[in-house]
């Protein structure tokens, strides 16, 4: 369970901190229900800056716990914007369910350490498909964005990618290896706002993604 706990860590630390509008999110972290008091962190620092977050795990019973959590260590008003769904990807009933409690799709969905498992990857990004936002700023400032956040293993960058393509997904930046481009400076690094912010990143080994829906 040590690397899910580095991966919650690593993009709530940077999520956190964030300047990007967050208006609706949907997260999903590995055994959400796992990890002591790190359950479901990501979703709980989400919550401080999004309207609206939706925290999905396949297991129900690893939902309960996340529940649990979260009551003890999220106050109102972030407590009101948290909501817990199970979710399987590729299940039609779980993603319709979710579809229902916002039908203008996801601004930002988040997934920690949901990458590892090879057969997996083409449903994440097919559920993923499904439920982020097809709108888009008039003046192309803000994207709908899928920001996936782990430690390589078992699946290789290549076989992301190829994935993501197949569904829409194109990356736009990567951490801590960035993409170059002429337009703008990384998306990711503009979130650590001081040198200082990189050290609360665990571990170098850790990877994040950032994808926009084409």
């Amino acid at each position: 369970m040590q690397i899910n706990w580095i991966d919650a860590m690593g993009i709530g630390s940077s999520y956190g901190i964030s300047p990007s509008p967050k208006s609706n999110c949907c997260c999903w972290e590995k055994g959400v229900g796992v990890g002591v008091w790190l359950w479901g962190i990501c979703s709980m620092v989400s919550a401080r800056s999004a309207d609206f977050v939706v925290s999905t795990d396949g297991d129900a019973k690893a939902l309960d716990m996340l529940a649990e959590n979260v009551a003890s260590n999220l106050q109102k008003p972030f407590l009101d914007k948290l909501i817990t769904k199970r979710l399987e990807w590729g299940n039609r009933d779980h993603i319709e369910a979710i579809k229902e409690l916002n039908d203008e799709g996801f601004e930002v969905i988040i997934g920690t350490d949901v990458t590892y498992i090879p057969e997996a990857i083409l449903p994440l990004f097919a559920t993923a498909k499904e439920l982020i936002s097809s709108n888009r700023d008039a003046r192309e400032i803000w994207k709908p964005a899928l920001i996936l956040c782990h430690v390589l293993r078992r699946v290789d960058e290549p076989s992301i990618l190829s994935a993501a393509s197949k569904f829409g997904f194109r990356l736009v930046d990567m951490w801590p290896t960035s993409i170059p481009t002429s337009s703008s400076q990384s998306i990711i690094s503009s979130w650590f706002l001081e040198k200082s912010s990189e050290e609360c990143i665990p571990t170098t080994a850790l990877n994040i993604m950032y994808f926009h829906s084409e």
